[in-house]
C-alpha cells in the first residue's frame, strides 16, 4: 500500500527548524506539485536548487515531515510570500506540473507517499485561515502541527476522516462494486464514512445495507490504511453475507455491483490501495479468516 514505504522511515513528528541544502520544498497549486524531472522520474525540489530569496522569505514556508533525512517544507498557502515563491519554484530548471492523481502510478513508493501526504497538509492549510467559531485569522502552532485561533484560543487539527472498506463475502464470491460519477473506474467494495456517534462495526452494516441491500455478519477488522486523496483514514474488515444474497444498488453511489466469484477476479498485487490489497486477499484465499470461515460452510447449509 502507498504507505508502506520500507527501508525508509516516515516521521511525523512536528519541529520547528530551518530548511537545509539537502531538504525539499513542495510547491502545491491548482491541483499539482512543481517537480523537476530527474533521470528516473520527477524528483522534489531540493532548497540547492532555489534562489537565496526563497529562505529570505523565511515565514512563507512550513515544516511538513520528514522522510529517512530529509525535510520536507511546504510553501505555506496562507502567506504573503506564497505567490513569489511559487514564480521561484517554476523557474527552476527542469521543473514540470506533477497531477496530483499522477501520485497513484509514482514509484517509488516512498515518492508517492509523501507528495500525497505534501496535498493533504497543503489542503488543510488552506482550509484553515480563520476561525470557525469567532472568524478571526488563525495562526500556527510553534509547538505542534495545529493552528490556533489567537482571539478565543480554538485549536484545529490536520483533517483525518474515518471511513470504512468492506469485503462483503458469499463462499467464493466477493460484492464488488463501481462508483458512480466518478474519475476511477475499476472495481472496488463497498466503502462509506462512519458518522457521527458510530462504531466502525455499525458502518460497515449500515453502509452495505445502504449500497446494496445486504445484511452481514462476523465482522472482523483487517488492516487500516492513511489515505491522503480523501483527507480519510481506512479501516478494512472483512464480512460474511447474513441472509438473501439478492442486492439493491443505491444508483446514487455505485454504477455497477455484483457478486464476482473468486476465480473471475484480475490479479492486483501491486494496487496502492487497502481496498485493492483486501480484493487480492481474497483472490488469493489470504485474508485470516480464510480457513475458519471456509470450514464452517463445509459444515451445514446455514453456515457462509
Amino acid at each position: 500500500m502507498i504507505q508502506d514505504i520500507g527501508p525508509h522511515i516516515y516521521h511525523n513528528e512536528y519541529h520547528l527548524k530551518k530548511p537545509q541544502d539537502s531538504d525539499c520544498l513542495v510547491g502545491v497549486e491548482n491541483g499539482t506539485i512543481y517537480m523537476v524531472e530527474g533521470k528516473c522520474g520527477p524528483e522534489y525540489v531540493r532548497f540547492d536548487m532555489l534562489p537565496d530569496s526563497v529562505r529570505e522569505k523565511e515565514s512563507g514556508i512550513v515544516f511538513l515531515f520528514q522522510i529517512d533525512d530529509v525535510s520536507y517544507f511546504l510553501a505555506d498557502p496562507q502567506a504573503e510570500e506564497h505567490g513569489l515563491i511559487m514564480e521561484d519554484l517554476r523557474k527552476i530548471k527542469g521543473v514540470r506540473e506533477v497531477l496530483i492523481q499522477e501520485f497513484r502510478q509514482m514509484r517509488p513508493m516512498w515518492k508517492a507517499f509523501g507528495g500525497i501526504t505534501a496535498v493533504q497538509l497543503n489542503g488543510w492549510y488552506s482550509n484553515r485561515r480563520f476561525c470557525g467559531r469567532c472568524g478571526s485569522k488563525m495562526e500556527k502552532s510553534t509547538a505542534e502541527r495545529a493552528m490556533i485561533c489567537p482571539e478565543c484560543g480554538l485549536t484545529e487539527y490536520p483533517k483525518i476522516c474515518p471511513a470504512v472498506i468492506i469485503a462483503v463475502t458469499n463462499k467464493d464470491r466477493l460484492m464488488m462494486t463501481k462508483y458512480a460519477g466518478r474519475a476511477y473506474k475499476n472495481y472496488a467494495l463497498v466503502a462509506g464514512f462512519t458518522e457521527i456517534g458510530e462504531s466502525f462495526e455499525e458502518t460497515v452494516k449500515r453502509e452495505v445495507l445502504e449500497e446494496v441491500g445486504l445484511k452481514v455478519k462476523n465482522i472482523t477488522y483487517y488492516k487500516s490504511q492513511p489515505w491522503s486523496f480523501s483527507d480519510t483514514i481506512l479501516a478494512g474488515f472483512f464480512c460474511q453475507l447474513d441472509g438473501s444474497e439478492e442486492y439493491h444498488m443505491d444508483t446514487q453511489e455505485l454504477s455497477v455491483a455484483e457478486w464476482i466469484p473468486r476465480d473471475r477476479i484480475p490479479e492486483r498485487s501491486h494496487d496502492i490501495s487497502l481496498t485493492g490489497e483486501m480484493i487480492e486477499a481474497f483472490r488469493t484465499r489470504t485474508y485470516p479468516q480464510y480457513e475458519a470461515w471456509e470450514a464452517a460452510s463445509k459444515a451445514g447449509p446455514d453456515n457462509n
